[in-house]
């Protein structure tokens, strides 16, 4: 910080026009309206949106002067306020965000702006260029995003000094963040297709610039539209592992609809992910995921094992995804309790801590798959219950290829020969339509669906 206070004697003068680069917008339109048009909003540190600057989209929505006063006086109160700042604002990819939004938004900003102002805009964007370098050079490769990327490469870009020396450092950066699948390492699909539409503004920064393409990237940008096409229920909804929400699936489908004679992609030897079983009639994805202590597993949930189901055209069994509206403990969406999947004794399979990688999880998620000619079997186990209860679980999941059917078994295996008492639960979160009637023996459950499906 002390490097970053004498470092800023003089405003840079380079030039940030015609840097609009933007291809799908991810931003939360309702969050935003929310707080941005607040009196000294930029003071709340508890919604994390407002770090990101997405409020100046808003305000090019809204357009006009009004517009582009709300963008220069906000972003001037919080570089004023936050700018020395050692952590939040400036921990994870936040940065990067505001240094992308600012530059999107330059032309729009600069448009009624006089020279004092444009002045201290280039200030601003020149500090978070300095920062977003700085900052970028002391993580770990693991924990540089998408957003880290994109901004590096517009900062290259503002330099005038992309080459293909560079890209090179870029491919790396984009490859170590994706698993052999072509998925990205979060296994979340929406953090996949945000990731996706990084690396495709990425690609077209190269193009206006007339550089060569690496073809790393073009390859990475066309496996995970292969992947995006099939990771999706039958209502065209999103699996919900791992905290993905379905705030986006118009922005998600557009993505994958420009590429449409895209086939989608066939797995080989699957091992580790989210497992997808996939016909006419039925859909039914699985959690194994492998978790390690790596930055970008440290947003998994707690819900190894869980599954969701579509059938006919509907989603039935379900997971309750993630919010981005922030709450008191928005982390309780990825406990256990709020999956599909087997919970010894209430507590979660892998410890949850805000803000941190999880230090407690499953060592060993195996996964294996046997395909016959009428059905198919997928088998998954974990000991994320080992240390504290000696217990394996183990997920067995069969389904008929030609007919409407499922079936699974859940199975509580003990690593010690004592016996004693194990309280277990099952959950199956079901969609907010289905109708359910308990038979007169307790034994089971009738459920129909919004289309009068019985199952």
């Amino acid at each position: 910080l002390l490097f970053l206070r004498i470092n800023f004697v003089n405003t840079n003068k380079e030039n940030f026009k015609d840097m609009n680069f933007k291809q799908n917008d991810f931003i939360n339109y309702k969050i935003v309206k929310n707080y941005s048009l607040r009196e000294n909003f930029i003071n709340n540190k508890s919604i994390h949106d407002i770090h990101t600057f997405n409020f100046l989209l808003l305000y090019q929505k809204m357009g006009g002067k009004k517009g582009i006063e709300l963008a220069k006086k906000n972003i001037f109160l919080w570089f004023k306020k936050y700018k020395y700042y050692r952590n939040f604002p400036w921990s994870e990819d936040y940065a990067s965000k505001r240094f992308i939004n600012i530059i999107y938004s330059y032309d729009f900003i600069c448009s009624i702006s006089n020279n004092r102002e444009i002045k201290l805009i280039n200030y601003i964007i020149t500090f978070h260029i300095k920062r977003v370098l700085f900052d970028t050079k002391r993580k770990n490769t693991d924990d540089i995003t998408s957003y880290d990327t994109l901004s590096l490469v517009l900062i290259e870009c503002c330099k005038n000094n992309l080459n293909f020396n560079f890209s090179k450092k870029i491919v790396d950066m984009i490859t170590s963040q994706i698993d052999d699948n072509s998925m990205h390492k979060s296994y979340n699909i929406l953090e996949h297709a945000k990731f996706l539409n990084n690396l495709i503004e990425i690609k077209n920064i190269f193009m206006f610039n007339n550089l060569k393409i690496p073809k790393p990237i073009n390859n990475t940008i066309l496996a995970m539209t292969s992947l995006l096409k099939i990771y999706k229920h039958d209502d065209l909804s999103l699996p919900l592992f791992n905290s993905c929400n379905n705030n986006h699936n118009l922005t998600v489908q557009n993505i994958f609809e420009k590429e449409q004679f895209l086939k989608t992609k066939i797995f080989r030897e699957f091992e580790n992910g989210i497992a997808i079983y996939k016909d006419i009639n039925k859909t039914l994805f699985f959690d194994v995921v492998k978790p390690t202590k790596f930055g970008y597993h440290k947003e998994l949930s707690a819900g190894t094992l869980a599954i969701e189901i579509s059938a006919g055209g509907e989603k039935i069994i379900t997971n309750c995804g993630g919010t981005e509206g922030g709450g008191k403990n928005p982390n309780y969406l990825r406990y256990s309790a709020a999956h599909s999947t087997i919970i010894i004794n209430n507590t979660n399979i892998s410890e949850i801590k805000e803000k941190e990688i999880n230090k407690t999880f499953p060592k060993d998620v195996i996964f294996s798959e046997k395909d016959n000619y009428k059905n198919i079997l997928l088998t998954g186990s974990h000991n994320g219950y080992v240390k504290n209860y000696r217990k394996i679980c183990k997920r067995e999941l069969y389904i008929d290829k030609n007919k409407h059917f499922f079936k699974g078994e859940d199975t509580i295996m003990s690593s010690k020969t004592s016996v004693e008492k194990t309280v277990y639960h099952i959950r199956f979160h079901l969609m907010p339509e289905i109708s359910t009637t308990v038979t007169k023996n307790k034994k089971n459950i009738i459920i129909r669906t919004k289309k009068n499906n019985i199952w």
